[in-house]
């Protein structure tokens, strides 16, 4: 099992030189970050998916699923935009470093990233306050997993199959963030070892894998996947709903700060699961 306390170790700061004034987030992660330690006030510009907190609504939105508008970006003369190599295009990157525009690509995979990000973005705030309340956050944090992993990790293993929604079998690997989540809770994720980190994959390779639970990362979709492997029979009818369960997506997915809260309630939804198996 990774320990939390060895990738925290390896966080992806870089340090940049002098303090941004005027900041465009293209990335939905780096915008709540920013704000999470105090660099908010910085921010001038959005991406259009950037909706927390609230006051990231009422910003400029220069960038979509289309693409960045470069005029709109250069308009806002930022001395550093901050973007998301897995969600932006490089073209656009490309082009406004051309441009002579500082760009910062944020890509978090692992829950120590996400706090190195954390500590990062605190000197962009510029104070001491700031800085302090990033470390204290990030202490919170880190003694939450290891809480976390002490308490579930060497548990009984529960195999799961971690599904985005309802109909098409879109799954994540170990390569996202949500991968080692699942393992600081004792899970093992059955298409943990798949190359992408969004992969399809099939209802026969889910029922050969023969996980113990179905985690629905999109509790709308909850009851729809409940039919989806009564259907199959992938459970026994007696537990088939014990053993699809809705989790919070929205959090785990996008690494920030309120991910470690999703973290925790992950892991009391999988030891639900691990009580039925004794």
């Amino acid at each position: 099992m990774r320990r939390f306390a060895v990738l925290l170790l390896a966080g992806i700061a870089v340090a940049h030189a002098g303090t941004p004034q005027r900041i465009v987030s293209l990335s939905p992660h780096a915008t709540e970050l920013l704000f999470s330690v105090g660099a908010g006030d910085r921010v001038v510009a959005v991406s259009e998916s950037c909706d927390f907190p609230e006051a990231a609504r009422r910003l400029p939105k220069v960038s979509g699923y289309r693409g960045t508008n470069i005029e709109a970006v250069i308009a806002l003369k930022p001395d550093l935009v901050v973007a998301w190599p897995g969600g932006n295009r490089a073209a656009d990157l490309d082009a406004l470093r051309r441009l002579g525009v500082r760009v910062y690509e944020s890509e978090l995979n692992t829950l120590g990233s996400i706090l190195a990000e954390a500590r990062h973005f605190s000197e962009w705030a510029g104070d001491d306050d700031s800085r302090r309340t990033a470390m204290r956050l990030a202490g919170e944090a880190t003694a939450q997993i290891i809480a976390l992993q002490r308490r579930y990790g060497d548990s009984k293993r529960v195999k799961v199959f971690y599904q985005l929604g309802a109909g098409r079998l879109f799954t994540l690997s170990d390569r996202h963030v949500v991968g080692e989540a699942l393992s600081v809770c004792g899970a093992e994720n059955v298409f943990g070892r798949l190359p992408l980190p969004a992969p399809e994959v099939s209802s026969e390779a889910v029922l050969a894998a023969k996980p113990d639970a179905v985690l629905v990362a999109d509790p709308g979709s909850l009851a729809a996947v409940r039919e989806q492997w009564k259907s199959a029979r992938l459970f026994d009818a007696r537990v088939a709903d014990a053993r699809v369960l809705g989790v919070d997506g929205a959090r785990l997915h996008r690494p920030t700060l309120r991910t470690f809260a999703a973290v925790q309630t992950l892991c009391e939804s999988i030891d639900r699961v691990r009580q039925t198996l004794r």
